[in-house]
């Protein structure tokens, strides 16, 4: 990347902090512990109705595709959703505001698509709080809390987007070292585990939803498949309980690229 080019980047960095992205950010990260607990207690069966959710939006989806193609990239997308909320659940973590450390390039996509989330927010609040003043004025009080949360989430949609960009213009800054540590640790784990990989892929391709942990065993038909996936559960149990140990450790982007 150019001097020019990140000059510009940090400049639009440092507009973001202005803007009180940082604050924001701590505020946001303060209420991400208490959302996770609160769910885990008040819906213990929420990766279920999570679940259900997948499933009932692949299958609006799939009445409208049209090509073999694009109903595979339907079914692969309910299986990501369905994993990748397991994984918030355990971590208790957002997976737009954290760092996969095994796939770091992917909070590019998270980050943009909850920039989208709240710009399509932003557009409700444009067509509500006219109306709801408009209805404060022609006398329905009724309407005043509603253009009162209105407002609130007007400032709301507008910092996290502000977040977002922050957040966007700091991973633009080390994109390209992220990318070399992924093809990296892609290359070290194809080597380690790849006989693993590629039967935990084939149980997931055979069904049109994630696969149950038998089935999975089902495919490691060799002690060499049996001995890789034997490391890798051993590997994500030695992961997790470092979490733990670590109480709520944030993998977050480093704050010292500035």
């Amino acid at each position: 990347m150019e001097k020019q080019e990140r000059e510009r980047i940090k400049r639009r960095i440092k507009r973001s902090e202005k803007l009180g992205a940082l604050k924001f950010q701590k505020i946001v990260f303060q209420v991400e512990k208490i959302k996770f607990k609160v769910i885990k207690k008040l819906c213990p069966n929420f990766i279920k109705y999570y679940d259900s959710y997948c499933d009932y939006r692949k299958k609006k989806q799939l009445k409208h595709a049209k090509t073999k193609q694009e109903k595979k990239a339907i079914v692969e997308e309910a299986k990501f959703l369905k994993m990748a909320m397991r994984k918030e659940m355990h971590q208790e973590k957002n997976r737009n505001y954290h760092l996969d450390e095994k796939k770091p390039t992917e909070m590019k996509y998270y980050l943009e698509w909850n920039k989208k989330v709240h710009q399509k927010g932003l557009v409700k609040n444009a067509v509500c709080i006219p109306v709801l003043t408009a209805a404060t004025i022609a006398g329905f009080p009724i309407a005043i809390p509603f253009l009162v949360l209105e407002v609130i989430s007007t400032g709301i949609n507008l910092e996290c987007i502000n977040i977002q960009n922050y957040n966007l213009s700091r991973f633009q800054l080390i994109e390209e070292q992220l990318k070399r540590k992924e093809e990296r640790t892609t290359r070290e784990n194809i080597e380690k585990n790849g006989e693993a990989s590629k039967a935990i892929y084939q149980s997931m391709e055979k069904k049109g939803d994630l696969p149950t942990f038998d089935e999975v065993i089902e495919e490691a038909n060799s002690k060499e498949k049996l001995r890789q996936m034997k490391a890798l559960l051993q590997k994500e149990i030695e992961a997790r309980k470092m979490s733990t140990n670590r109480g709520e450790e944030h993998v977050r982007i480093k704050s010292n690229i500035h």
